[in-house]
């Protein structure tokens, strides 16, 4: 927690930011399940927290190489695109095997 913050402010901090993540287009495909089995972490906005990601903004602000250099160090994929084509390929692979419409 910050200094001087309440449990109910980081509550409402972490709730604003998950809200602000699932804002931008590609979040839907990585399951906390993919995250667990590739990454070091629990879930899509854990790892972007970690990239200094919290919504649409700061997405565009984020360096390139070191995105990809923080990839390769925490997950099982090379760099970003090879992260997000896996997931991207799993989601469509799961939903396709449903019979869900993409």
């Amino acid at each position: 927690m910050r200094s001087g913050e309440t449990v109910l402010d980081k509550i409402s901090r972490e709730c604003l930011i998950r809200k602000n993540l699932k804002e931008i287009p590609f979040i839907h495909y990585f399951s906390n399940e993919f995250m667990e089995r590739n990454t070091q972490y629990f879930c899509i906005e854990d790892f972007m927290k970690t990239i200094g990601i919290f919504d649409t903004d700061s997405l565009k602000d984020v360096n390139k190489d070191d995105w990809d250099d923080i990839v390769n160090r925490t997950t099982v994929f090379k760099d970003w695109d090879d992260m997000l084509n896996n997931a991207g390929s799993e989601y469509y692979q799961l939903h396709m095997q449903r019979g869900f419409a993409i």
